[in-house]
């Protein structure tokens, strides 16, 4: 028996492989899974995870607080939308919310990372320089030092400080009189 010619896209060869692989089509559940970030965006990803898609259709998603489990079921149709065109397949008919201490604890570091970066982000401040008085105050403060090695480097890092810390006055507008009445 002659074989046949027929050419068949990679693609098609690939579906018809895995659809006789996997029959019960876990193959979806764990792209329903993955595919929770990217289809709910950032501001909703940060606070949950999804977990588990049963074969019923129901994806379990973990959140953070029984807050954003009770405002996420109050979308689940529209989010249930946003993941089946995600996926390109209806995998996901019902969403389940339950509350996990993990994810919160993910939450809380991601909030404490995000507040260390800003507290340690470089000051964008120019430096203003010193007029005659006060850099005249400041080499003053150093005289007390014996250490002449000691005092220059002093008198540098005094400088600098005060350069810094003048820049940012300028740069901080001041409250107007008007804005206290």
């Amino acid at each position: 028996m002659p074989r046949s010619r027929v050419t068949q896209p990679v693609d098609q060869l690939a579906r018809k492989m895995l659809g006789r692989v996997d029959k019960k089509g876990k193959r979806h559940a764990a792209a329903a899974v993955e595919a929770w970030a990217y289809a709910v965006g950032t501001d909703i990803a940060a606070h949950t995870r999804g977990f588990a898609l049963r074969d019923n259709g129901e994806l379990t998603v973990y959140v953070d607080s029984a807050a954003w489990a009770h405002q996420l079921s109050l979308m689940s149709t529209e989010l249930i939308e946003y993941l089946n065109r995600h996926l390109d397949h209806e995998t996901v008919t019902s969403l389940r919310f339950t509350v996990s201490r993990k994810v919160r604890e993910g939450a809380l570091v991601r909030v404490a990372e995000a507040d260390i970066t800003g507290f340690y982000a470089l000051d964008d401040t120019k430096p203003m320089g010193l007029d005659e008085i006060e850099y005249s105050q400041a080499v003053k403060v150093a005289s007390v030092i014996g250490d002449e090695t000691l005092r220059e480097a002093a008198l540098r890092a005094m400088v600098k400080d005060l350069e810094l810390k003048k820049g940012k006055r300028r740069s901080t507008p001041s409250p107007s009189p008007d804005a206290s009445s």
